[in-house]
Parts: structure tokens; sequence; C-alpha cells
């Protein structure tokens, strides 16, 4: 999961991944209005790519984990919206996600407490 998001990551700012063969024309459409913004797709990179590198670093895990759920739900929508057939890697993450998360339940819990005594 970590490779896959780092290898999407970068892909929003260097566009090395061909995407004519697996994409319909409709979603290269979209991903093209994307990318011609000049800031949403470069912004979803750095979102992308600072939680994976707080994964593979081994720090803040928790915080990682948590602000990668925008970017699983992201994905998904995405794919749901004008991609079907790319499905797949979003599917991959999103459980590879409730995985990770599942693994750290009680840390997640607890961080939950913590910031509900503090309120």
């Amino acid at each position: 999961m970590g490779v896959t998001l780092i290898l999407f990551g970068l892909y929003k700012f260097f566009g090395f991944l061909p995407h004519d063969r697996v994409m319909t024309e409709e979603s290269i459409a979209v991903y093209k209005g994307l990318l011609a913004n000049k800031f949403i797709m470069p912004t979803v990179g750095v979102v992308e790519l600072l939680p994976v590198i707080l994964l593979v670093v081994g720090r803040w895990i928790i915080v990682a984990l948590l602000a990668m759920i925008p970017i699983a739900f992201g994905i998904m929508g995405f794919h749901f919206a004008v991609d079907i057939q790319g499905i797949f890697w979003g599917i991959l993450i999103a459980f590879g996600l409730v995985y990770l998360l599942s693994m750290h339940f009680s840390n997640v819990g607890y961080l939950i407490k913590e910031v509900d005594t503090i309120g």
C-alpha cells in the first residue's frame, strides 16, 4: 500500500504513468481538467505522500492513518464516479487502511478518549 501511494503521489507531480490505456475517455477528460488547475493535483500529491512517508519512517502512525482516510475516500469517489474499471487500487488502499487502523485500534480509541477529556 505504501509503495502504491508513493507511486501515485509522485505521479501527481511528474506524470510518468501512462493513463490512456487504463482510463476511459471521460475519466481522462476529468483528470486533465484537474491537472490544468495546477493546484489541486500537486496538493493531492502532497497529501498522499506525507502520511505514507510517516508510515514508512514509523513516526506518528496514528496521525498518518487518520490523514489517509480522506485520501481513500477521494480515490474511491473518483473511481466510482468516472472510472469504475480502475477501482482495484482504491479498494486495495481502502482495505489496507482498514487493516492498519484495526491493528492500531486501541491507540485510535485512546486518542479519541484523550481528546474527549480535554474538551
